[in-house]
């Protein structure tokens, strides 16, 4: 009980000193979570993405620079998100993932050379993910093959408005409205050793990891573009407490298809490259504190696109062991 006031206590000081707004952008991250049978994990995360710079190509851009009917000017997403796991078997876990989206977001709006500016600001819950694991090959914890499956819920909010009541574009809703399917693959082995501050040795793993989201139709026929990512990651526990972590993240997102909708769909997709590192605290075993600064390193967008400087993500996880 004690822990558990802790945990919570924690997250709304994080989440009080980390107040903006959050959309359809999302921190391309991969976390690997324990599994094993009876274990229990409960993790709130929050995330934090201000898209305020203007990409055409792979170039720095300005608004307005290819002339369209509304130009984007800065979209500010954050989502707060629940994370439940659970080991059915030591083989095989199951994660419920839970998002709060909340969202700034302005454009200009150009009609019969009027540029009309147009803002939204709403809250709403996300769409959520129900995503099932499968270690294939884990022998002592040295190495591991594992193969991930799930699917994307049409839960989350798809009607927000504006002051003056005018709906939202379906790209910057809380929810698509549409059932998504994901798909993974997983590689781990522990690559070396190395000193640490506590007078001791830690293991450096290396994790390899790649997601395939398929998007379905969803709100107005409007289908997003499917989405490949690939992960490399890595941590150095240097102290008892504490540990570096590091990934590189490549995210390729497919054009989107307008179904009955006015959307832009020249201005979707592109490929993007980042590399986070962060920092994880332990204040027990089962108890931790993490955070990573996203930092994107290359970005080729289609069209011209809002773009973020820096992505932020912190979050703290409990773990419970229900069999001992």
């Amino acid at each position: 009980m004690k822990n558990a006031i802790y945990f919570i206590g924690l997250f709304f000081l994080i989440n009080s000193r980390l107040s903006a707004s959050c959309g359809s952008a999302t921190c391309p991250l991969h976390f690997n979570n324990p599994y094993g049978m009876g274990l229990f994990s409960l993790k709130l995360s929050h995330e934090y993405i201000y898209q305020d710079q203007i990409y055409a190509g792979s170039n720095r851009s300005f608004v307005g620079a290819i002339p369209g009917h509304h130009d984007e000017v800065s979209t500010l997403n954050q989502v707060t998100a629940f994370s439940l796991g659970y080991g059915i078997f030591d083989f095989l876990g199951i994660d419920l993932y839970i998002p709060f989206v909340n969202r700034k977001h302005t454009h200009i709006h150009n009609h019969h050379g009027e540029q009309i500016p147009e803002k939204w600001n709403f809250s709403g819950l996300g769409d959520m993910t129900v995503l099932a694991h499968f270690s294939i090959f884990n022998p002592a914890g040295s190495s591991g093959i594992g193969l991930s499956a799930g699917i994307k819920l049409p839960t989350g909010v798809t009607g927000a408005v504006n002051d003056q009541t005018e709906p939202a574009e379906v790209t910057i809703q809380p929810g698509t409205g549409s059932t998504d399917f994901l798909f993974g693959a997983q590689y781990s082995r522990d690559l070396f050793i190395l000193p640490n501050m506590a007078q001791g040795y830690s293991t450096i793993p290396i994790n390899f990891s790649i997601n395939y989201k398929l998007n379905t139709k969803g709100t107005d026929d409007f289908m997003f573009g499917n989405e490949l990512m690939l992960h490399v990651s890595t941590a150095y526990r240097f102290l008892e407490t504490a540990a570096f972590l590091l990934q590189v993240n490549g995210r390729f997102l497919e054009q989107a298809d307008a179904g009955n909708t006015n959307e832009p769909i020249e201005n979707t997709g592109g490929k993007w490259l980042f590399v986070s590192p962060g920092l994880k605290f332990y204040f027990n075993e089962n108890l931790s504190l993490y955070g990573y600064f996203q930092i994107p390193v290359y970005q080729n967008v289609n069209g011209i696109q809002q773009a973020a400087a820096y992505n932020l993500q912190v979050g703290i996880q409990q773990e419970i062991n229900f069999l001992n």
